[in-house]
């Protein structure tokens, strides 16, 4: 309770003592700590927790006091108590502990057990339990206040009575400040009390479904990319540079729907390269699901012709691949996280010498990742097979023109030599949260291709190739202002490559630096 004074000393406010009149002269005064579709519960100040059914209340009346105590409760087993947790001093302590009594879309209303009302802000919510109430749930007093809670006017020909426990010590008197005497307004307002229980509730359900609170931040961010040394991100046709970059992340609070939306150029720590590239790319989490789609938009802007790998981008011996379609989602429980993809298009291209070979391949994708409040970590796994095309077998029943299609698409196939591709991948990334404002992401690829293509009549000429390469990456990232960060990232790839036109008789190695830098304006 002494942090909860230190933490929240700002929010402490007077306590909401509700009247609940079920008929003429007879009423439940106490502090609402919950209320669902049929009843509300009712804590009086001589501790006794009332059931009262919705339809039986014709007027509520509300009086503001400063604090209550309350030496015990008398009957416990009829309702639950709320802890909440909070990160302090980079610790998981109690933030505050009791009920439920208001809430707004940011912040939450609590009757602590030390009978203060408390506020705190959902943002600052790191973990919820709700357990049954015991006896030693409420702080015992020595001394109790009384009050004269005065009826309302309609009410004003009632007895009044003392509430609380007197002992000859001097009755405190406290006038009405709120009241419900419509049928219709004293539904919504317990229907609004109702939603603040249920999510509360949800919160508390839902936890064992989110590594942290809130994997995602409300935050939009507007930056800009410059890359050097790109070799996947970017083509003689394409650029990653200074395409502007705009990344929104949204949460609906802990524990609740969260979404991240990029577009523009920016680094896919999904991807089977390091390289920031220009994308379209949704994420969302909600409850044990994930989900997430990508495109790449510079393939509809440009053509496909012109997104292609040219010969003019590649070295004389050197492979390239892209992803340009992603389509994945999986289940989350605790910390763990599982993924799988769904559709999951490559391209890629090949050069040995003065042969060239480019094409797209399906490469098949999963994922299981780690993550609590100090670090996350991602393990992928991808594969892909690619080989030229069978020829289509003739149907006894075709049309004219479905004739002619599949005899022009088989004399297609026949000018094409036969090749076969076969392409893995595995991507380990790694988050720290324990570096202040600097957040420092570690990833390291490994990337292996295998092609054979044979020769043909068009003079397309027979070659074997293969590729070994292992990518070292550092991405970091610092607000340098309140509304401005700085980001940006350095990279190592080593390759090693065989090559030849009958055997893989020759061999080169060759190792590429690249960086990136961008800065961003916070929203």
């Amino acid at each position: 309770m002494l942090f909860v004074f230190i933490f929240a000393s700002n929010h402490l406010l007077a306590v909401n003592i509700s009247a609940i009149y079920s008929s003429a002269c007879i009423r439940d005064t106490g502090v609402i700590i919950s209320v669902d579709d049929n009843t509300l519960q009712l804590m009086t100040l001589k501790g006794e927790i009332r059931s009262i059914p919705r339809f039986d209340i014709i007027y509520i009346t509300n009086y503001p006091v400063g604090s209550i105590q309350i030496r015990e409760i008398v009957n416990p087993e009829e309702s639950d108590i709320i802890t909440v947790k909070t990160i302090y001093e980079n610790e998981v302590v109690d933030m505050v502990k009791g009920w439920m009594i208001d809430y707004s879309e940011d912040q939450i209303s609590f009757l602590t057990t030390s009978g203060t009302q408390t506020i705190i802000d959902t943002a600052d919510i790191w973990d919820i339990d709700i357990t049954p109430m015991d006896g030693k749930s409420a702080t015992q007093k020595s001394e109790t206040i009384a009050y004269r809670f005065v009826h309302p006017y309609p009410f004003m020909h009632c007895k009044q009575e003392v509430d609380g426990d007197r002992e000859d010590k001097p009755v405190h008197t406290i006038y009405p400040q709120h009241l419900l005497e419509d049928p219709l307004l004293i539904k919504r307002e317990l229907d609004r009390l109702k939603e603040g229980y249920d999510r509360i509730r949800k919160y508390e359900n839902n936890r064992r479904f989110y590594p942290v609170p809130q994997v995602y931040d409300n935050e939009t961010s507007l930056g800009v990319w410059i890359n050097l040394g790109n070799r996947f991100g970017s083509s003689k046709n394409r650029s990653n540079s200074f395409i502007p970059s705009i990344v929104r992340e949204s949460t609906d609070g802990p524990f609740s729907f969260q979404s991240l939306f990029i577009t523009g150029s920016y680094p896919m720590f999904f991807s089977v390269h390091e390289e920031p590239q220009i994308q379209a790319y949704y994420k969302m989490k909600a409850s044990y699901i994930h989900f997430s789609i990508m495109l790449d938009l510079s393939l509809y802007t440009m053509g496909s012709g012109k997104y292609r790998w040219t010969e003019e981008d590649l070295e004389a011996h050197d492979d390239r691949e892209n992803e340009f379609l992603h389509l994945a989602g999986g289940f989350d429980f605790g910390p763990f996280s599982l993924d799988m993809t769904v559709i999951n298009k490559m391209y890629y291209a090949v050069q040995q010498g003065a042969n060239f070979h480019d094409e797209d391949m399906d490469v098949d994708k999963g994922s299981i990742s780690y993550h609590n409040r100090f670090f996350r970590m991602e393990l992928y796994h991808g594969f892909g097979y690619d080989r030229k095309p069978k020829l289509i077998t003739m149907p006894d029943d075709v049309s004219d023109w479905e004739e002619a299609w599949i005899d022009a698409y088989n004399e297609h196939l026949r000018s094409i030599a036969d090749y076969y591709a076969n392409f893995q991948f595995y991507r380990f990334n790694l988050d720290l949260f324990n570096f202040g404002k600097l957040h420092p992401k570690y990833s390291l690829i490994y990337r292996t291709l295998d092609f054979e293509r044979k020769p043909n009549g068009d003079g397309l000429g027979a070659f074997k190739y293969a590729s070994r390469s292992v990518t070292n990456a550092l991405y970091l990232s610092y607000p340098i202002a309140d509304q401005l960060k700085l980001s940006g990232y350095i990279s190592v790839e080593i390759q090693e490559k065989k090559f030849g036109e009958e055997k893989l008789d020759e061999e080169k190695a060759n190792t590429y630096p690249k960086g990136g830098l961008s800065l961003a304006l916070l929203f």
